[in-house]
């Protein structure tokens, strides 16, 4: 399935490299990810997901499917 996330906290290239690297770990396929928002395929619960970022530091304020 195809998500978005809406995520707070993110300021910098740095920022979207852990996202992106969080995300392909849980064995995601990851479209795009940019500061504020990160869009994915992934076939597991999102639930992990936001543990994932949030484990980075950042906030997940929502993940809707596509």
């Amino acid at each position: 399935m195809r998500y978005i996330a809406k995520i707070e906290g993110m300021g910098c290239a740095h920022c979207i490299a852990r996202v992106t690297n969080a995300l392909k770990a849980l064995g995601a396929d990851t479209e795009e990810v940019k500061l504020g928002s990160a869009s994915f395929l992934y076939e597991g619960k999102t639930a992990d997901v936001k543990d994932a970022i949030e484990d980075l530091g950042f906030d997940v304020i929502d993940i809707k499917e596509a």
